[in-house]
């Protein structure tokens, strides 16, 4: 009997090379693989970045608030308590450098011995502000009551204790001082800090008396010669007056 051959069946699908069907699924699974490492490397590097990288490449900052209260009264003499407080609001550690309190007596001279102002007019070019009042004029820029400073470690060669701040962390002040309400209406109660990054070298500070009396904080370098120091001190500026009626 003759053998034949038999014919291949219609739609058999063509035969597939040894191994490609692992291979498929062999690249799947490294894919899925790979794309889970990543996934996990970038949150790492997200955490390490916001925890550790962010804040160290933010600026230092401090806010300032005082908070002045009537302590008490002896005939004209009337004794005001400061409560200064330092904020770090920053993402970075700070190191408070130095501080200046300065309290000025302002007195307000009333009509007729004050001329009263004319209305607001159009301002002349080129004013950026505007200060009248209608009756009275205000002795400026006043005497000065009290004046401190304070130089801290770093800023200075001599002994100074160390003013850190962590990111969040508050420091108050308490202070009384008294004023005269013969003499004055008000007074103004000025405070400035100096600081810089807790990781960064500090910076040199001195002490310089302005025209009025009040002293301020100065860069203890020259800035032409170390432009480097000069940029890395900050400083916040915080002013509040307190009526003496």
């Amino acid at each position: 009997m003759q053998a034949r051959d038999r014919a291949p069946s219609e739609g058999a699908g063509e035969a597939r090379e040894p191994g490609s069907r692992f291979d498929a699924a062999a690249l799947s699974s490294w894919t899925q693989t790979l794309a889970i490492v990543a996934a996990g490397a970038w949150a790492v590097y997200t955490f390490i970045y916001e925890a550790r990288i962010k804040p160290g490449l933010a600026p230092p900052a401090v806010s300032v608030t005082t908070n002045l209260v009537k302590a008490g009264e002896r005939g004209e003499r009337v004794a005001i308590r400061s409560t200064v407080t330092r904020t770090n609001v920053g993402q970075t550690g700070v190191r408070v450098l130095g501080l200046t309190y300065n309290v000025v007596g302002i007195k307000a001279r009333f009509a007729p011995e004050a001329a009263e102002a004319a209305p607001v007019g159009k301002p002349a070019a080129p004013a950026s502000t505007i200060e009248e009042a209608r009756g009275y004029s205000l002795s400026d820029p006043g005497a000065v009551i009290l004046r401190q400073g304070v130089l801290f470690a770093g800023a200075t060669d001599g002994p100074a204790q160390p003013s850190d701040l962590n990111p969040g962390e508050a420091v108050s002040r308490d202070l009384i001082f008294y004023a005269d309400r013969a003499a004055f209406d008000s007074v103004r109660v000025k405070v400035s800090f100096a600081y810089a990054k807790a990781d960064e070298e500090p910076v040199r500070l001195r002490f310089e008396r302005g025209e009025a009396g009040e002293i301020t904080l100065a860069p203890g370098v020259d800035c032409r010669v170390d432009p480097g120091a000069c940029s890395r001190l900050k400083t916040t500026d915080f002013a509040t007056e307190f009526s003496l009626w």
